[in-house]
C-alpha cells in the first residue's frame, strides 16, 4: 500500500492509515485507563508504549502469515526482516507521547493531566493527519478546511465515546 505518494518523514515512508489507527488505539487505551497518579514514571511509560509495541507485533504477525499464505511457503529469515523493519516505524507513534510525558513530568505536572495533554495531542495529531492527506488529494480552500475538520471531529468523536465508557473517575473527568 505505500508508493511514491506515501508522505516521508525523514526517509521513513509512512502510511497515514495506520499511523491513526494506531493513534486511534493509543488515545482508547489512555482514556480508558484509570489510576495514573498511583503509577511510577515508568509505569505511565509502560502503558503508553504497550498498545504501540502490541499493534506493531500484531502487524509482523499477520503481514508475515499472508505472506506465508500468498507464497505458499514460510518466510525467510530475510523476509522475515523484512516484515520486522517495515513495521518497526510505526513504533516511533509513541515518540510523541513519550516526550510530553519527559517535558511535563519535569515541570512537576501529575499524570492525569499529562495523559490528558497527550490525549488531546492526538485529537490534534488526527486534524493534521487530515491536512496531509486533503494536501496530497490537492483540496484547497474550504475543501481542505474540512478535511481537517473530518480528522479533528473524529478525534472528538473517540473522546466523548471513551469518556462516556470509561470505568471508575477516569482520564477525563478528573
Amino acid at each position: 500500500m505505500a508508493s511514491e505518494h506515501t508522505p516521508l518523514i525523514g526517509s521513513l515512508r509512512i502510511r497515514i492509515d495506520r499511523v491513526v489507527y494506531t493513534t486511534i488505539t493509543l488515545m482508547s487505551v489512555l482514556i480508558v485507563y484509570d489510576g495514573w497518579d498511583t503509577l511510577s514514571f515508568w509505569g505511565v511509560a509502560a502503558v503508553i508504549v504497550g498498545p504501540v509495541v502490541a499493534i506493531f507485533l500484531s502487524h509482523v504477525f499477520a503481514n508475515s502469515l499472508g505472506y506465508r499464505v500468498e507464497q505458499g511457503r514460510p518466510l525467510t529469515p530475510r523476509e522475515r526482516r523484512a516484515v520486522v523493519a517495515t513495521e518497526a516505524r510505526f513504533l516511533f507513534i509513541a515518540v510523541p507521547p513519550l516526550l510530553i510525558l519527559v517535558v511535563l513530568h519535569t515541570a512537576g505536572v501529575s499524570y492525569t493531566r499529562i495523559i490528558q495533554v497527550i490525549v488531546f495531542a492526538g485529537v490534534l495529531s488526527l486534524g493534521l493527519w487530515g491536512a496531509v492527506a486533503g494536501r496530497r488529494a490537492n483540496l484547497s480552500g474550504w475543501a481542505l478546511v474540512a478535511s481537517i475538520a473530518y480528522g479533528l471531529f473524529v478525534g472528538l468523536v473517540i473522546l466523548t465515546l471513551q469518556s462516556m465508557l470509561q470505568p471508575g473517575t477516569g482520564t477525563l473527568r478528573h
